[in-house]
């Protein structure tokens, strides 16, 4: 399967046009199938230790939850069975009730057979009016017009997170609290598969409370998008604060928990991942 969506105009040779999806559609790009069946590909630039980012994985999950439903993501739960390889994948998504607000299916990302993620999604259109109520401010991070730009390809950071600008500005309660502006390296507007993969882009908060680095391995995630994507007012070259903590780690899990905001103040997502805290091997 090609990396890259390809579309040439036909206008003349004069002004014809080739124009290339952003890289991130191309990665997360899934070729229709019969009966709620869809190819994608898992590329080594997305891995982190032995598979893939587990938001990557998200992308593709909501991206086909989106195309199946025809309804915006609401709520996507993923339990995550194995590591993908580099190579093909096959993501199926299943309409389990279609109801006049919201959809229900049931997802399955598969290779060669084997489940790799299974998962739940919700859909719908978020109501005009309803109840609300908010408790507590945005997060008090850095201003980003005082934060570098990252230098990944310097680092040693795990290859995929040469896909996004992500800039340190929050650390908290001894790293219990940490967190980034982010956005994709190539500015690209904000909708329901990018935030499901932001949710697990930045650096575990078990790094943090540690104070170094170890793997960490998704169990399960939830992410709950609480505002249409994007938000009014967001342009696509807008960054996204991201806030994560965990309160607790028994036994080697532990949870975090995440947050993303608008520029505006505005909360646009909500997860929960379950982890392990893996020693590095020799």
């Amino acid at each position: 399967m090609g990396r890259r969506v390809v579309r040439a105009g036909r206008a003349g040779p004069d002004d014809a046009v080739t124009v290339h999806a952003h890289d991130f559609d191309a990665d997360t790009a899934l070729e229709d199938g019969s009966g709620g069946r869809r190819r994608g590909w898992a590329p080594e630039h997305w891995f982190v230790a032995r598979g893939p980012n587990g938001g990557f994985l998200a992308a593709s999950a909501a991206r086909a939850a989106e195309a199946e439903a025809g309804r915006p993501l609401r709520s996507l739960s993923l339990h995550f069975a194995a590591a993908p390889a580099v190579g093909p994948l096959e993501v199926h998504a299943t309409l389990e009730r279609e109801g006049r607000s919201f959809t229900a299916a049931t997802l399955r990302i598969e290779q060669e057979g084997r489940p790799m993620v299974l998962g739940v999604a919700t859909l719908g259109e978020l109501a005009d009016a309803g109840a609300e109520w908010a408790s507590g401010a945005p997060p008090a991070a850095t201003p980003l017009d005082e934060l570098d730009p990252p230098a990944p390809e310097a680092t040693g950071a795990p290859a995929f997170l040469r896909n996004y600008d992500m800039r340190p500005a929050l650390y908290e309660d001894g790293g219990h609290v940490t967190g980034a502006w982010m956005r994709t390296r190539e500015p690209r507007a904000l909708d329901a598969p990018l935030a499901a993969a932001m949710t697990d882009a930045w650096a575990p908060v078990a790094f943090a409370v540690l104070g170094r680095a170890v793997l960490a391995p998704t169990l399960d995630l939830t992410i709950h998008v609480r505002r249409p994507l994007p938000p009014e007012g967001m342009a696509a070259g807008d960054f996204v604060l991201g806030r994560f903590s965990s309160r607790h780690a028994l036994g080697g899990v532990w949870e975090e928990d995440g947050e993303l905001w608008s520029p505006a103040g505005e909360l646009l997502v909500q997860s929960r991942q379950l982890a392990l805290v893996r020693e590095p091997g020799p």
